[in-house]
């Protein structure tokens, strides 16, 4: 019950637009990096056995640290430009697929500026250009190793992710979610994010936790 009541004060803070001033209160006596409590989780969680897979891996920077700790990381990024940063690390256990997951098959569009890229959103700039990605279900992809590890970071579209890796995450032994409040909402999508901690739950996992502002921790 209090993970629901905290996850709905997180809804109407950001619905209120506070959270930039909270943010602002909460660095007067926090200097570390916004995602520092995230990595530290995410990071610690690996062994030295494990899979990991890395939804949403932009140009690496997670793929790489998990490389390190991990027996395998297989990395799933749309954008062509990225996964060749990752393939330009030369890292010898990871395994690049470029496409999106999400709940169903399709090709769809995808919007980018830069390394940001979003299947639910345009970056407000001259420079965004949009190009065709492949999506599959996680769950689809039976020639993969099954993850033991999932970080999922998809600019709003956590819940088609979650929908189409039922089954993968049922076996997980743990998930790191970065949940797009915003985005969500301007999908009018939000209430999702009390929706996916119900589904994690609902998964097996028996530890969820918001671990920051933004980011959620899930154990069995």
């Amino acid at each position: 019950m209090i993970l629901e009541l905290t996850t709905a004060a997180r809804t109407i803070c950001r619905k209120m637009g506070i959270i930039p001033a909270l943010h602002r209160v909460r660095m007067l006596w926090h200097t570390s990096d916004y995602e520092d409590k995230f990595s530290a989780a995410l990071l610690g969680a690996v062994r030295a056995d494990d899979c990991v897979w890395d939804v949403g891996a932009n140009v690496g920077y997670y793929t790489e640290q998990l490389s390190r700790r991990a027996r395998s990381v297989v990395a799933f990024e749309p954008v062509l430009d990225n996964i060749t940063k990752i393939n330009a690390r030369s890292l010898s256990n990871v395994k690049c697929r470029q496409m999106a997951l999400g709940d169903k098959e399709a090709e769809l569009m995808i919007s980018r500026n830069g390394p940001y890229s979003s299947l639910v959103s345009s970056p407000a700039s001259d420079e965004t250009t949009y190009e065709t990605t492949r999506v599959m279900p996680g769950d689809a992809l039976v020639d993969l190793a099954p993850p033991d590890i999932v970080k999922i970071d998809v600019e709003g579209y956590e819940p088609e992710v979650i929908r189409g890796m039922r089954r993968v995450l049922s076996s997980a032994r743990a998930v790191f979610i970065e949940v797009h409040f915003s985005l969500l909402a301007n999908r009018g999508l939000a209430q999702q994010p009390a929706a996916i901690v119900r589904d994690l739950k609902q998964l097996g996992f028996t530890s969820v936790k918001w671990v920051d502002a933004s980011h959620i921790e899930a154990r069995k």
